[in-house]
């Protein structure tokens, strides 16, 4: 796999979370990466260090937990996140 292939992957993926995020909506990251087209090879996994940066950055904040939508995770639980701007605001009273 290619290193460009690899960094638009994950360009994508940002922006695609970004804007779901943007909705004030709790947010999981497999409803993103379901978003993105991934190339052949591709270990989605790498998403998580992206994710835990944002985190770190204050960026986002946790907000809950609800089990997987997506049937190879087994119903596996999945953390959901929303900015942490809404958060401060008060937002966040959507329920996906």
């Amino acid at each position: 796999m290619r290193k460009n292939s690899t960094k638009k992957t994950i360009q994508r993926f940002l922006t695609v979370f970004r804007e779901m995020l943007s909705t004030g909506r709790k947010v999981a990251v497999e409803d993103a990466c379901k978003q993105v087209e991934t190339p052949d090879g591709f270990d989605s996994r790498i998403f998580g260090v992206y994710v835990a940066k944002m985190k770190r950055d204050g960026e986002i904040v946790e907000a809950g937990f609800r089990t997987s939508v997506t049937s190879k995770h087994h119903c596996g639980i999945k953390r959901l996140w929303v900015l942490a701007s809404i958060q401060e605001k008060g937002g966040n009273r959507h329920e996906q």
